[in-house]
C-alpha cells in the first residue's frame, strides 16, 4: 500500500492539488462568536473574508482535537499503514501536539511519521506537495520523509500585510512585534525564521511592498515552483504572476488563497510568495 500524506488546513493548498495527490487535510477551527466552523469545510476563503469585513471583529481559532486526528489516522490507516503527517509550526499552534497524542493511541497498528514543518500557509503547502508527489510516485516511508526534510530546507516565503493588527490581536505576531506601533505608515515584509514570523524588510507604501515581493521572486528565477497567495485580492496576485512569469519560464506558478485560519492573522489584502528551490 502506498504511503499517505496527512496535513492540516493551514497548508492553504488549492483543492485540485489536494485531490490529485490524495492529501488528507485535517481542519482547524475558526469561530465567530458561538458559531464554530471547520476551516475549509464549513467556510471557504472567499466567504471568510467577506464575513471578516462585515463583522468588524476578529474571530477565534483553535487546533484540531485529538479525536479528530485519531479518527483521521484510523481512516487513512485502513488504506495505508504508513502515514507521513506534516503540520504547521509548533511555535504557532498546538496542532502538532494534538497529532502527537493521537499517534500514540494508534501507533500499534499504524506507522506515523510526524513532522513539524516550522512553516505555515503556502510554506507548509509547498512542503506537503513535495512529499505527496513523492508518495504518488511510490516512494517508501523513509523516502517520503527524506523528501519532506529536503523540502523544508528548500522552501521559503515572503509576504506583505496591510496591517499587523490581526497578528497582534491574535497573539501570533512573534518576532514581528518589533515592527508594531511605530510603523503606522510602513508596509512590512515578513518571512518565516525558526518557525516564527519575522521581519524581512519594510517599505512605505503598498505599491513598494508589492514591487519588493516581485524583486524577491525574480531573485529566484531558477525556482522549481512559485506560489502566489492572497486574501481577497485576486487581481493583485494575478497581476504579480503576469509580471513575473515571463522571466521565469522554467518555474511552475500556482495561485493560492489564505484560508480562514491563516486569514484570521494575515487579515484582508495580504499578499505572499513562496518558492521551492531545485535540489
Amino acid at each position: 500500500m502506498a504511503v499517505r500524506v496527512v496535513t492540516d488546513s493551514t497548508c492553504d493548498l488549492p483543492a485540485a492539488i489536494v485531490a490529485a495527490l490524495e492529501i488528507r487535510v485535517v481542519p482547524l477551527i475558526v469561530a465567530f462568536g458561538d458559531e464554530v466552523l471547520q476551516d475549509g469545510v464549513d467556510i471557504d476563503s472567499e466567504t471568510f473574508f467577506a464575513r471578516l469585513a462585515a463583522s468588524g471583529s476578529i474571530p477565534k481559532t483553535s487546533q484540531p482535537s485529538v479525536e479528530t486526528f485519531r479518527a483521521t489516522y484510523v481512516e487513512v490507516g485502513a488504506e495505508s499503514h504508513d502515514i507521513v503527517s506534516i503540520h504547521l509550526s509548533s511555535r504557532l499552534s498546538g496542532t502538532l501536539n494534538s497529532a502527537s497524542i493521537a499517534r500514540e493511541d494508534v501507533e500499534r497498528d499504524i506507522h506515523i511519521e510526524l513532522i513539524d514543518s516550522y512553516n505555515v500557509s503556502m510554506g507548509l503547502g509547498a512542503i506537503v506537495q513535495e512529499a505527496a508527489e513523492a508518495a504518488k510516485r511510490g516512494a517508501s516511508m523513509d523516502e517520503v520523509t527524506a523528501v519532506t526534510r529536503s523540502a523544508m530546507d528548500r522552501v521559503h516565503f515572503a509576504a506583505t500585510l496591510d496591517t499587523l493588527e490581526y497578528l497582534f490581536k491574535g497573539g501570533r505576531i512573534g518576532r514581528a512585534k518589533s515592527l508594531f506601533g511605530s510603523l503606522l505608515s510602513i508596509k512590512p515584509i515578513l518571512h518565516m525564521e525558526d518557525g516564527e514570523l519575522s521581519p524581512f524588510d519594510r517599505v512605505r507604501t503598498r505599491t513598494k511592498a508589492v514591487a519588493r515581493l516581485q524583486e524577491i521572486a525574480l531573485d529566484h528565477q531558477r525556482a522549481k515552483r512559485m506560489y502566489v497567495a492572497c486574501s481577497g485580492n485576486d487581481a493583485e496576485a494575478l497581476s504579480l504572476i503576469a509580471r513575473i512569469r515571463p522571466q521565469m519560464p522554467h518555474t511552475e506558478f500556482i495561485l493560492g488563497h489564505f484560508g480562514p485560519v491563516v486569514g484570521t492573522y494575515a487579515g484582508p489584502n495580504a499578499l505572499g510568495i513562496c518558492w521551492v528551490d531545485r535540489e
